[in-house]
């Protein structure tokens, strides 16, 4: 599961998602999860074009990683 981030949130602590994501990982699920902190982020109200793209991005690389689509895994990583 995916979880973000932005290091200039005034509403959200950057340690929030932090814990979200860890708590994720306690589960002992065997599921990875995405924590993903932009160190020039805010809230997503005010993020540059750049910004959301690349979030854009790495949450829908994540999503298809997870899916099993071949040309999306790692090379090298089973």
């Amino acid at each position: 599961m995916p979880t973000t981030a932005g290091l200039n949130d005034p509403r959200v602590e950057p340690w929030q998602p932090a814990k979200f994501a860890a708590a994720l990982q306690a589960t002992g699920s065997s599921n990875p999860t995405l924590l993903r902190l932009d160190e020039r982020g805010g809230h997503g109200i005010g993020a540059t074009k750049a910004q959301t793209d690349s979030l854009t991005a790495d949450s829908i690389a994540f999503v298809l990683w997870r899916a099993g689509l071949e040309e999306w895994q790692p090379s090298g990583v089973p």
